[in-house]
């Protein structure tokens, strides 16, 4: 095969496994695409697909192997030249984990948006391993994630954008709601709703309790109710018995309101650790480097607020203890 058109129509085929369906994909004809893979078979003197089922032959599974790298490679060269000529992607695609995505990625789009109304974005919603796995094979532009995996692989450039504690919750009429010293173990009677759990959390978590499971095909840990948005795992405590941790900000309304409570136990080991992961050597389009900027300046502002209602927690504490103390 000679031209990346041909290439194309290797893949559709073999991803289609169907004439029509691959031509429509293409948007030519079916006529011009069965004349294009007789012309691409006689000039290689084999048969790539098997007529009936369109199934690859070992030469079409052959082709596909050579063929991916070199439509990546162009695809690539495509974006490269139009970075160039200062013509940006056109589109980005984010592969954003739960928490980034509740606490400034979603709010970062909707002002990128606001300020470029010609950008087609795209996020996907995702775990953080996913997440890395995109930016690895080129499906996304920029990841926003936990950066466990991605720190330890030379191929992605990684930025931390949050490090920071976050604290267990649970409803306002939960058990252990109005407990003042708990342990893991208490946290571990019952399920945890989460979003897949770091590999880094792997040595405070023990099997055969009711929190979750350990994964025999990933090792890791996983909670018993698995989410992907942070609404879905806010709304799933409240209404039950699990348990999940949050920025005590992501809450702040539920809390006023009464309907769930925060936990008296601090674990140095539960806390965020996401930042931006990036294939290391790709230049970023002009609308990613954007988007990065303005998930910088929102953290930034809330980290400012975090700090300021940490310090005000702490002197009403001082404040108390003194009077206790005046008694």
């Amino acid at each position: 095969m000679q031209t990346i058109r041909q290439f194309e129509i290797v893949r559709a085929l073999a991803t289609h496994r169907h004439f029509g369906r691959a031509a429509r994909a293409l948007e030519i004809s079916q006529p011009s695409l069965t004349r294009s893979l007789k012309e691409i078979e006689r000039r290689l003197g084999v048969v790539l697909f098997d007529r009936k089922g369109v199934e690859p032959t070992v030469f079409g599974e052959m082709a596909l192997r050579c063929g991916e790298p070199v439509l990546a490679g162009a695809a690539d060269l495509i974006r490269e030249i139009d970075l160039a000529k200062g013509l940006g992607a056109g589109k980005l695609t984010i592969s954003a984990a739960m928490y980034p995505t509740d606490i400034s990625v979603r709010r970062a789009i909707g002002l990128l948006a606001a300020r470029h109304p010609r950008v087609s974005i795209e996020l996907i919603h995702t775990d953080w391993l996913r997440a890395t796995q995109m930016i690895l094979k080129g499906e996304a532009d920029v990841g926003v994630a936990e950066l466990n995996a991605a720190e330890a692989n030379s191929d992605l450039h990684v930025e931390q954008v949050r490090s920071s504690a976050l604290h267990f919750f649970c409803a306002a009429k939960h058990p252990l709601a109005k407990r003042a010293n708990l342990t893991v173990d208490d946290l571990m009677d019952y399920p945890w709703v989460a979003p897949s759990l770091p590999e880094r959390m792997n040595p405070f978590l023990f099997e055969g309790r009711p929190f979750g499971f350990q994964d025999p095909s990933t090792g890791r840990f996983a909670p018993q109710i698995r989410v992907a948005t942070f609404s879905d795992m806010r709304e799933i405590v409240i209404a039950g018995s699990g348990l999940s941790a949050a920025l005590p900000s992501q809450i702040k309304r539920e809390l006023a309101e009464g309907v769930c409570v925060l936990l008296p136990i601090e674990l140095p080991w539960l806390a965020l650790n996401y930042g931006f992961i990036t294939r290391r050597g790709r230049t970023l389009s002009p609308s990613a480097s954007i988007f990065m900027d303005l998930v910088r300046e929102i953290e930034g502002g809330l980290e400012s607020d975090e700090n300021g209602e940490a310090t005000q927690k702490s002197t009403a504490v001082r404040r108390r203890a003194r009077r206790r103390m005046s008694r």
